[in-house]
């Protein structure tokens, strides 16, 4: 029977440390390389000499875009990695009950925690559509928290009797930059999204009180997996899924979301149950509805939130079964 070897990569923005793990704690091994391409001939001689590659099994936490030249390395070779969430690893490690961290042990618990996964596990790609959705999602972020300091400043600004008029101007003039830059990424973004999501102005028209931004900061994340995810868990995907306390001493709080998931998409998503309530009959019926039998205001919205990704989901499903 082969052995596999499972590497664990701590990635960072100019290295990367490796563990290769064969079951046996005092038998890992460790090297650094750097994180370029004379680093990735230098691992791939490595691990080559380590085991066969087709018996490699190797994991690295999801790190912004610093694991991206991996990614298309590993790619290019056809070696099995997996992507892992950090908050998986984050919580290994305390399982361990490990307090201490340090490059050389992430790696080692990163090849731990990946000789526990199934061979099916190992099925990560990088997608170059994916990587780009994700820069205009960083990037349209930046633009809205620039807009916001730029409005709170002008106010504050205007409110001053010792600001000059050519201050008051320029800030004036950077606020209205900054919108057309806003306007103009949002444009190109659903565009780009329209380019590979034929549904999207069906499920705009569709939806009612579903803003372009909802719809941009949920459907890249899950319009590859809306058909092979259940809607239960594309909910806990978003941290709209409920958490009980059923044990320790705070049995005795009330429920609440996990709120685990993307904290962007998941605001998106309130801020359309927000408009919901007010554009969509039949939402703001049940909003009234919950809020009359006793349910706060804000579970309420949540409850609104989950009910606009559910008809997404639906929606989306629905359409593309059409297209088959």
């Amino acid at each position: 029977m082969e052995t596999i070897s499972y590497i664990g990569i701590d990635v960072a923005k100019s290295k990367f440390d490796v563990c290769v793990f064969n079951g046996d704690y005092s038998k890992s091994l460790y090297k650094s390389f750097s994180n370029d391409i004379n680093g990735y001939f230098e691992l791939f001689s490595y691990i080559s000499s380590v085991n066969d590659v087709k018996n490699i099994r190797i994991g690295f936490e999801a790190t912004s875009t610093y694991m991206v030249g991996l990614q298309k390395y590993f790619d290019s070779l056809k070696i099995k990695y997996v992507l892992i969430n950090p908050k998986k690893i984050h919580h290994y490690i305390k399982y361990k009950h490990k307090n201490s961290k340090t490059d050389k042990q992430d790696s080692f618990f990163i090849a731990e925690y990946v000789s526990t996964l199934l061979d099916d596990s190992f099925v990560s790609s990088h997608s170059e559509m994916k990587q780009l959705f994700k820069s205009y999602h960083s990037f349209i972020r930046f633009l809205t928290k620039t807009e916001t300091h730029l409005k709170a400043l002008g106010d504050s600004v205007k409110a001053s009797q010792f600001s000059s008029d050519k201050m008051k101007n320029e800030l004036e003039s950077m606020l209205s930059q900054t919108r057309k830059l806003r306007n103009h990424a949002i444009a190109d973004f659903a565009n780009s999204v329209k380019s590979v999501m034929p549904e999207y102005d069906l499920l705009k028209s569709d939806l009612i009180g579903v803003s372009d931004m909802t719809l941009l900061a949920v459907l890249p994340l899950i319009y590859d997996d809306s058909e092979k995810y259940s809607i239960k868990q594309i909910q806990s995907y978003f941290g709209l899924n409920p958490v009980q306390f059923e044990s320790g001493s705070s049995v005795s709080k009330h429920e609440r979301v996990s709120k685990a998931g993307n904290s962007y998409a998941r605001s998106m998503l309130y801020m359309s149950a927000l408009s919901s309530i007010t554009h969509n009959t039949e939402l703001k019926m049940k909003y009234e509805r919950l809020v009359s039998r006793g349910k706060p205001k804000k579970v309420a919205l949540i409850a609104i939130a989950s009910h606009v990704l559910r008809a997404i989901i639906t929606r989306l499903n629905h359409y593309k079964s059409l297209n088959k």
